[in-house]
């Protein structure tokens, strides 16, 4: 495991790990961005993306609220977000979790400055973690 993520979900606080995605503790709630990874069957969540690279943006969306409906209603279960390394796919995972749970500010930076200094390696991972936005974000 790489290191963890703080975030507050429907008011209750949360702890998101994050990290190569075999490092899963027991019991978590499972989202798998490596499908090589010898843990991926044990993902609630997928989300193929290749390395370096960038997730489908609707299954990324339809993940990051499937991931919110859990920690609202199980804000005890703990959730784990991972890929082979823990730092590309997986920051950006966290940065577009972190926008929709309300992280005021640039969700990259919040990630960046609460799990690992270089989470999204690239600048299309990054560009993809700053530009998401979750409806209660865009204008109708």
């Amino acid at each position: 495991m790489r290191g963890t993520l703080p975030l507050m979900v429907a008011g209750q606080p949360v702890t998101i790990t994050g990290g190569p995605f075999d490092a899963i503790p027991d019991g978590a709630f499972g989202v798998c961005l490596e499908m090589q990874a010898e843990k991926a069957w044990l993902a609630d969540v997928a989300v193929p993306t290749p390395d370096f690279g960038l997730p489908d943006p609707a299954v990324l969306r339809a993940a990051v609220g499937t991931v919110l409906a859990q920690l609202e209603s199980d804000p005890a279960r703990p959730v784990h977000i991972g890929c082979r390394a823990g730092i590309g796919r997986t920051g950006l995972f966290m940065a577009c979790l972190a926008k929709a749970a309300g992280v005021p500010g640039d969700p990259l930076d919040y990630v960046r400055a609460h799990y690992l200094a270089h989470a999204a390696e690239t600048a299309e991972q990054q560009a993809m973690a700053r530009g998401f936005t979750w409806p209660k974000d865009e204008k109708p």
